[in-house]
């Protein structure tokens, strides 16, 4: 088309030069319109970013490069405690001294550009106004925030300063520490029942429990239990409350200067109105924090050892009652000395429930404690009462209880001398163990003693005991072991109601595990016993024992008589020694159960002589068996 020639719009007939006006016209207002727009798109969003900022729930804050603010949003100001106007200009260890610094951070951000993600805690401003008390330095007085932070830099990679966004998360970290604190009490509760639970040794469980508070909850533990000779009642002054230190133990450092409070084994006796006292009367713990003078008085017992109390520092220090229901057991006492922190109501609600849990384990300890002591006095008793041998006969015999957590049966030992100059001997074992286990002892010792002068033969005696404890309706068996010993004819005769068989050492050193009939225990009700007689000459060594000596629950029975039957003893060794070798290479220490040793020797008494006839009293015929 020619260059001159009018072209229509619309309808219009325009020149070529107007056209081209009214086209630059048009591209002029197109951009006005385009800039307009662009302006108005950027204003509405720098309005939404800054609502974005403004309403945002987080803290968010804008510091130049000298770690100053620039901007902060009113969600951080309310957290700081410090109005938005107040901070801009200023660094942050200016408004937030209590608040951990993370300047350093925010630093190293700066120099590297690398975005940085921690978590940072204190107290801020409105924290520290309404928390003035010394305590608030504790971690649940203590806030805590998720901070992210990034490097701000301008379109030419100039830095600008730092953005950071805070998030609070006081109460996830808190909960978080519950849960923690709750599986960690838990534990601790199930530490201590496992402890003091695992033993009947009461020595072992009050000590395991003493452990387990020192230095754990506080610098000095005494763990006490009644006094048998005592009373757990309320104390008064005709009636004073006295128990025994059982367990205890201190921080190495209170070791020399708290020994005068009281020593393992000692009888400690509490007054009336000690806080001992009142905690068993209230069967609940008493907290003493920072105690006045009269109250330290009796926190540290008597008057005597206040001045080794305050020489400790001890400070503070809670009495806890160990009691399984109605039943008082004894008592703990904590302290804290120094610059531990002072307990308080949380740390004896805490103690409280382990002691609770803990008393369970002790009171079963004492109970078999005392069963157990009384046992064994029962057998000494038994044990000690004076025996007597016949001539050419010399005899040495040991009781050994069991082990610390077993407990104790019912073996015993015993020699009795008979006419014609011969000696019996009784090794038994009634089945079981305590205390009805020791009086059963007792009443088979008895019986085998009063038969023993009225028979002739040992499986006689165990024939006419038999049928004894069928009356008396003892409701414990016994094995046992009659061995009857004639010098003059050097023999000795042997009857066996399932017990272990006898150990003879002849002079020339001979070790010989003889094998005898064994018969069932007495009490069974199955007897058949017979008499076995074997030759003794003079100068010879016979070893009888209980089951206690060669059985282990880790070692076959046949391993143990096997060391019997091979035990280094010479025959003419004082008896002492022997028996001292015996224990060296059996170790009844190690045994669950207690033991029995019986050793005899004997002698030549005069010249050989015709062997000479039992007692009168001839054994009568068996009401059981049927005449030929």
């Amino acid at each position: 088309m020619p260059g001159d020639q009018v072209q229509p719009i619309a309808g219009i007939l325009l020149s070529p030069a107007e056209l081209a006006a009214l086209a630059d016209a048009v591209h002029r207002a197109e951009n006005a319109e385009n800039a307009a727009q662009s302006a108005e798109r950027l204003l509405k969003e720098l309005a939404l970013t800054r609502r974005l900022l403004d309403d945002c729930p987080a803290g968010i804050a804008v510091l130049d490069r000298e770690l100053r603010y620039l901007y902060l949003n009113d969600a951080l100001a309310l957290i700081n405690g410090v109005p938005a106007a107040e901070h801009i200009g200023r660094r942050m260890p200016e408004l937030l001294p209590d608040l951990e610094s993370s300047e350093q951070l925010l630093g190293k951000v700066l120099r590297t550009g690398v975005p940085q993600i921690v978590t940072v805690g204190g107290r801020c401003s409105a924290d520290a106004a309404d928390n003035t008390d010394a305590a608030a330095d504790d971690l649940r007085d203590k806030r805590w925030w998720l901070g992210a932070y990034h490097r701000l830099s301008g379109p030419d990679g100039e830095v600008l300063g730092v953005a950071g966004v805070l998030l609070e998360v006081t109460d996830t970290l808190r909960g978080r520490e519950d849960l923690v604190r709750a599986r960690n009490r838990m534990a601790l509760l199930d530490e201590a029942n496992r402890t003091t639970g695992s033993t009947l040794d009461l020595r072992q469980a009050c000590q395991s429990l003493a452990d387990l508070l020192v230095p754990r909850f506080a610098d000095y533990a005494a763990v006490d239990v009644g006094d048998p000779e005592g009373t757990l009642r309320v104390p008064s002054k005709c009636n004073p409350l006295r128990m025994r230190r059982i367990a205890l133990t201190t921080t190495p450092d209170l070791r020399e200067v708290s020994s005068p409070l009281g020593r393992l084994g000692e009888s400690i006796v509490y007054r009336t109105g000690s806080p001992m006292a009142r905690v068993l009367a209230a069967r609940r713990p008493l907290v003493l924090s920072h105690p006045d003078d009269e109250s330290m008085l009796q926190f540290s017992l008597p008057s005597e050892r206040k001045e080794h109390f305050r020489r400790m520092g001890a400070h503070s220090g809670i009495y806890l009652p160990l009691a399984v229901r109605e039943e008082l057991v004894g008592a703990v006492m904590v302290f804290r000395a120094g610059d531990s922190p002072p307990l308080t109501d949380d740390d004896a609600e805490l103690l409280g429930d382990l002691t609770d849990r803990a008393a369970t384990g002790i009171a079963h300890a004492v109970r078999y404690t005392r069963e157990h002591e009384t046992a064994v006095e029962m057998q000494r008793a038994f044990l000690n009462s004076p025996t007597v041998t016949g001539p050419g006969v010399e005899t040495l015999g040991r009781y050994l209880p069991a082990g610390a957590g077993a407990e104790v049966g019912g073996d015993w030992f015993d020699t009795l001398a008979l006419p014609h100059g011969r000696t019996l001997l009784v090794v038994g074992d009634v089945m079981g163990h305590g205390i009805r286990a020791a009086s059963a002892m007792s009443e088979y010792r008895s019986v085998l003693r009063t038969l023993a002068i009225q028979s002739s033969t040992p499986d006689f005696v165990l024939l006419q005991a038999e049928r004894t404890v069928l009356t008396l309706e003892l409701d414990r068996v016994a094995t046992c072991l009659l061995a009857l010993l004639d010098p003059r004819r050097e023999c000795v005769t042997f009857s066996n109601a399932g017990h272990v068989p006898p150990l003879l050492v002849t002079p020339d050193g001979t070790r010989t595990l003889l094998s005898l009939p064994v018969a069932p225990p007495l009490g069974v009700g199955l007897g058949s016993f017979s008499a076995t007689t074997f030759p003794m000459p003079a100068g010879s060594v016979l070893l009888l024992c209980t089951d206690g000596l060669i059985e282990r629950r880790d070692r076959d029975i046949g391993t143990g008589l096997h060391t019997l039957a091979t035990l280094p003893l010479t025959p003419t060794a004082p008896l002492p020694a022997l028996l001292d070798t015996v224990t060296t290479h059996l170790d009844p220490s190690t045994s669950e159960d207690d033991v029995a040793i019986l050793l005899a020797r004997t002698r030549r008494t005069g010249p050989h002589t015709e062997p000479l006839p039992w007692l009168p009293l001839s054994r009568p015929p068996d009401p059981d068996s049927t005449a030929g």
